[in-house]
């Protein structure tokens, strides 16, 4: 008879563990992948309408090059202490 409580018991313990913690932490996981999915297809779309912004941009008004400049460079020597 006592074995038969203990099991009741610990059906009943476990029965609680799972639906009060295990599903809503998958619960709540599920909801937090999705809102990361969102967030990354939203910032996805995002760069890709700057892109093609920026693409557009660059090819409707073409900058001419400018020569490259010559740099005038200074020869040093170290100077060791004594």
């Amino acid at each position: 008879m006592s074995k038969l409580i203990f099991y009741g018991i610990m059906i009943y313990f476990l029965y609680k563990l799972i639906f009060n913690v295990v599903v809503p932490v998958s619960k709540g996981v599920k909801t937090v992948r999705q809102t990361m999915e969102q967030a990354r297809d939203a910032a996805a779309k995002q760069q890709a309408n700057a892109n093609t912004r920026s693409n557009s941009t660059f090819n409707s008004n073409p900058k001419p090059a400018s020569p490259p400049i010559e740099a005038e460079y200074i020869d040093f020597e170290e100077v060791k202490k004594k």
